[in-house]
């Protein structure tokens, strides 16, 4: 297999961090170069015609563009640790984590869109847009929150994929944008202190001049 990704991505690091707590090393990595556009040439729109990036090239010679549906395949693929969940009930609930892993940071990744300088240019800036997206992202925060139970993770005492996609994400929106949890989601809180002790938690290295143009402004 291949993976089409770039180090410091929301949405590659959640299958970056995936593998490295799966111990897959054997997973060929086609790194990209975003910033110059890479994922804009006719050679990758062939591969996905988003224009998005990761995309996991299989075996057998299909291409899959969603972070969320790249764990899912993996996870199936792949030998232990479980990550899913042992029984079908578990599984499901992962999955419920998971998409809401996803809606809470396309929120949040709206929200940047409308108050992060870093978009100025290429976006009409909204502050009312910025101000109803952390409402959203906030809100569905909330849900996971609720869901979290007692366990050390959102998959209990192991980390699930839920929980891949959760710490990359919070990773990536409080070290880039300065964008934090919300105060309520205090077990979140915990999960992601806890989870950023693990060896896979290590951050990515962002280009230094997205990292000074990137947090958000006040809204």
């Amino acid at each position: 297999m291949k993976l089409y990704q770039f180090s410091w991505g929301i949405y590659p690091r959640r299958i970056l961090v995936y593998l490295q707590e799966k111990g897959v090393t054997d997973i060929e990595m086609m790194t990209l170069d975003v910033v110059a556009g890479d994922q804009r040439q006719p050679d990758f729109l062939k591969k996905n015609p988003a224009g998005t990036v990761p995309v996991l090239e299989t075996d057998d010679g299909h291409f899959i563009g969603q972070s969320c549906s790249i764990l899912l395949y993996l996870e199936e693929c792949l030998p232990g640790p479980d990550m899913s969940g042992a029984t079908a009930a578990d599984r499901a609930r992962t999955r419920d984590q998971l998409l809401l892993v996803n809606d809470a940071y396309n929120f949040a990744g709206i929200c940047t869109f409308h108050a992060s300088p870093l978009f100025v240019q290429r976006r009409e800036q909204s502050s009312e847009v910025a101000r109803a997206m952390r409402f959203e992202y906030a809100r569905v925060l909330g849900s996971l929150e609720a869901m979290a139970g007692d366990g050390d993770y959102l998959g209990g005492d192991r980390p699930s994929i839920a929980d891949v996609a959760f710490f990359a994400s919070e990773q990536f929106m409080r070290t880039l944008y300065k964008l934090r949890l919300p105060e309520q989601c205090a077990r979140l809180e915990a999960i992601y202190s806890r989870f950023q002790q693990r060896p896979s938690a290590t951050p990515a290295a962002f280009p230094e001049w997205i990292v000074d143009m990137a947090p958000l402004r006040d809204f």
